[in-house]
């Protein structure tokens, strides 16, 4: 029973209606809904120019930081003990690791020098 009600009932749904279609309303604005996408360059702001601001000079610092660690980590572990970055001239690591080393595992992460280098930066702005 419940099949046949569902089949009339989808049956129904495809008859077509008597009733003529109402016309879609239609809306008067001010403005578009959706501005124009192109403006043209005389007319357009001036982005900010972060090509050279501190974000990214931090960012690229880091970048080339994870770069030499990459290539510090002879055994390709993602950590580096205080003889590899001592071998890999990474002076800073080898002098505070000991700092970054918060677990005392004798390897330090990448995340792990990250940490460091965040909590020093707060540091020494609370200075």
């Amino acid at each position: 029973m419940l099949t046949a009600t569902m089949a009339m009932s989808h049956a129904g749904a495809q008859t077509p209606t008597t009733e003529p279609a109402a016309p879609a309303p239609t809306a008067v604005r001010s403005s578009p809904a959706y501005p124009e996408p192109y403006i043209p360059p005389a007319l357009r702001k001036p982005l900010r120019d972060y090509s050279s601001g501190p974000i990214l000079l931090r960012y690229q610092a880091m970048q080339k930081l994870k770069k030499r660690f990459d290539e510090a980590d002879q055994d390709g572990s993602g950590m580096l003990t205080r003889d590899e970055a001592r071998k890999a001239g990474l002076g800073f690591v080898d002098k505070n690791f000991e700092h970054i080393d918060t677990g005392q595992k004798g390897k330090v992460s990448f995340d792990d020098l990250k940490a460091y280098l965040i909590q020093r930066r707060e540091e020494a702005r609370s200075r």
